[in-house]
């Protein structure tokens, strides 16, 4: 199967999905995030991934009803040293 290019823009309470050769983007709000053994975990509203869809980029995904984004959380050594 072949594998779509699929940009995950992360911002402030939301995530847009926008998918290569389409010129529409999926916004969705983020319920929650959790961190869990050095895994960043964002709880999305809505249904962003088709069933067939495991990976955008860096983000695994998962859920039925709703989206689970979850990637390894990055060292935020520059956040820290503030």
């Amino acid at each position: 199967m072949k594998e779509s290019k699929v940009s995950v823009l992360v911002g402030e309470g939301v995530v847009t999905v926008k998918r290569e050769g389409s010129n529409r983007a999926v916004l969705a709000n983020v319920l929650g995030t959790v961190e869990v053994d050095g895994v960043e975990v964002l709880c999305l509203d809505r249904l962003v991934h088709s069933a067939h869809e495991q990976q955008f980029g860096e983000w695994a995904l998962s859920g039925a009803v709703t989206t689970l984004l979850s990637r390894p959380r990055k060292e935020q050594a520059a956040a820290t040293s503030h």
